[in-house]
């Protein structure tokens, strides 16, 4: 029963972070055509204020959504040379480790949240919508909702670890190797 949990948890945190992906990939884009309008309307005499701090909130909010998909995937930067020498025991040992190292760390940011978004007051200039503008604490959500599922990936690979399994979201592929 505890294992299936395990894998439906990690199931679930594939399919979230192939909709994180697909998220990023859409701030980008506004991002990318926020900035090509303002390149083209310039040709014409046409500018909008506007775009420039909508293209840095999407900037923001690519960054921290993007946050949870590369530690999934596995696209950060790990340097392991050494543990690979000291063997499979070390490897298991390191893997652990940084597992419960991450779940600490996230929890810390977590914990530390509402103050993040206390401190996080007042509209952000410029990023206007229908009800007004946005409001700055909406810059950390994706921050708080990456880290809460950093944590839950990392809880499943220690329990992964722990149980002799692969690491969470770990799928063949030409890709996979280690950095």
């Amino acid at each position: 029963m505890f294992v299936r949990t395990v894998d439906a948890l990690d199931s679930m945190l594939e399919a979230l972070a192939r909709v994180f992906h697909v998220l990023a990939n859409a701030c980008l884009l506004l991002m990318l055509f926020g900035t090509a309008a303002t390149i083209v309307l310039r040709l014409f005499g046409v500018s909008f204020y506007w775009i420039w701090p909508w293209s840095m909130f999407f900037f923001v909010w690519m960054s921290f959504i993007g946050f949870f998909v590369i530690y999934r995937r596995r696209k950060d930067i790990a340097v392991d040379y050494l543990v690979q020498k000291l063997g499979h025991r070390a490897m298991r040992g390191s893997r652990f480790f940084v597992s419960c190292l991450i779940v600490f760390l996230m929890a810390v940011i977590l914990y530390q949240m509402p103050t993040i978004f206390d401190s996080q007051v007042g509209p952000i200039d410029g990023v206007i919508t229908p009800w007004g503008e946005l409001e700055r604490f909406t810059l950390s959500v994706p921050l708080a909702v990456s880290c809460a599922l950093i944590l839950l990936n990392s809880l499943a690979d220690a329990i992964f670890t722990l149980l002799g399994r692969p690491e969470p979201g770990q799928f063949e592929s030409a890709d996979s190797g280690s950095a």
